[in-house]
């Protein structure tokens, strides 16, 4: 699948984040946190990222605003592109047909909004890049599907992209905002990305946010093999940035539970989610207690108390011991400053890499065997040299060919 400049970046300084944060801790030593789009819807959070709006733009003022067709046009040009369609530029729209030059400053309404991602995709259809199930599109009471579109809407109302409004009508001569526009076009592209990874790669779960070499797909893999998605209805993208609810924690450790044949004490997960949160998010206390029950359950023979020193951390509080035992594992909670800070929503990347440090030392999936190092033979310092010249070489023909390099 083909992603821009700008999504390949994000992704690679995720990972140098990550890599920073894991080397030279022990087992495990974490300090995530969340900016304000942390608590924004994930449309607005990862269309940000994808570059379907700006930073700037992510504020109610801005999402709020009316957006012409015009811009409308250019933002699904972008997402065309990042699912690798070609020839969708935004004039190269225009002359297919997908979209009007007419009246291009104009605002939109929603039902054209809708009609041109039907005409899109459509045109991924005939690409072979989605496939429509024999499905016809459900008539709202203040639009009627026109039957040319019947198949595509359809697609689009069974994937989630168009949801309709609270009273079931569409809004079909409402003027789209700028957020109803990111709304609809992320998950445009969270739909059509989902479908062409899915018909590569059948049997393992996948995210269309996460690389093959992100830092976090190990953590994925060894999740998926622990049961932890089992019990989760898992959306395309991992959003690991964003606030894991506790609810969503809970069917992770049920997971765990049920693929493992133990039984599961509902009594002490009830306990752990407890108490007055002000959100359904899951915060770092309740992340560490779930935790602790998990080396309770699969690794009681093993554990031993480390030493602790959170500043802000009393014997006489619940997760004390809990802490206790983490460190006994090599795994620090919170900050470098020494706060523990018990009270922040953790993310979804720390409690998938918690969650799989406990996995690990579980034993509750089988980890690939580690390779021991050997020292360098002379047949490997000769490919290693031919592989710096060959390398060079390639690097000054690029340079006197003034190409950019891919």
């Amino acid at each position: 699948m083909k992603q821009s400049n700008k999504y390949f970046l994000i992704g690679a300084a995720v990972a140098v984040f990550c890599i920073a944060i894991f080397a030279n801790n022990g087992i495990f030593s974490i300090a995530f946190a969340s900016d304000f789009l942390g608590k924004l819807p994930r449309e607005i959070r990862l269309g940000e990222e994808l570059g379907i709006l700006s930073r700037e733009q992510c504020k109610a003022s801005i999402l709020n605003r009316q957006i012409r067709k015009a811009d409308f046009g250019d933002k699904l040009s972008t997402v065309l592109d990042l699912v690798g369609a070609s020839d969708c530029t935004t004039k190269q729209l225009t002359q297919k047909g997908i979209i009007s030059n007419k009246k291009s400053r104009e605002y939109i309404s929603r039902a054209e909004a809708l009609e041109i991602l039907s005409r899109a995709a459509i045109m991924l259809s005939n690409n072979k890049l989605v496939k429509f199930a024999e499905n016809t599109a459900t008539n709202y009471p203040d639009y009627r599907v026109p039957a040319k579109y019947s198949q595509a809407i359809a697609y689009l109302q069974a994937k989630f992209v168009v949801k309709g409004l609270p009273d079931g009508t569409l809004g079909s001569k409402k003027r789209l905002t700028l957020r109803d526009s990111t709304f609809l076009l992320y998950r445009f592209y969270e739909a059509i990305s989902a479908d062409m990874m899915s018909s590569q790669n059948a049997e393992n779960i996948s995210f269309i946010d996460i690389p093959l070499n992100h830092p976090i797909t190990d953590c994925i893999k060894n999740l998926t093999l622990s049961g932890a998605f089992d019990k989760l209805m898992l959306r395309p993208s991992f959003d690991g940035d964003s606030f894991i609810t506790s609810s969503d924690m809970t069917e992770m450790i049920t997971g765990i539970f049920a693929r493992a044949g133990k039984e599961l004490d509902q009594i002490r997960l009830e306990t752990i989610f407890s108490g007055p949160t002000g959100s359904d998010h899951a915060q770092r206390r309740q992340l560490t207690l779930a935790l602790e029950y998990l080396l309770d359950s699969f690794a009681k023979d093993r554990l031993n108390a480390g030493k602790i020193n959170y500043k802000d951390i009393t014997i006489e509080q619940p997760e004390y011991e809990s802490l206790l035992k983490l460190a006994g594992c090599g795994i620090t909670m919170g900050y470098g400053d020494g706060r523990f800070a018990g009270d922040e929503n953790v993310t979804w990347y720390e409690t998938a890499n918690l969650f799989n440090e406990i996995i690990k030392y579980s034993a509750l999936v089988a980890q690939p065997e580690v390779k021991q190092n050997k020292l360098a033979e002379k047949s490997d310092i000769e490919n290693f040299k031919a592989l710096l010249l060959a390398k060079k070489e390639k690097i000054r023909l690029i340079l006197n060919s003034g190409k950019k390099i891919r």
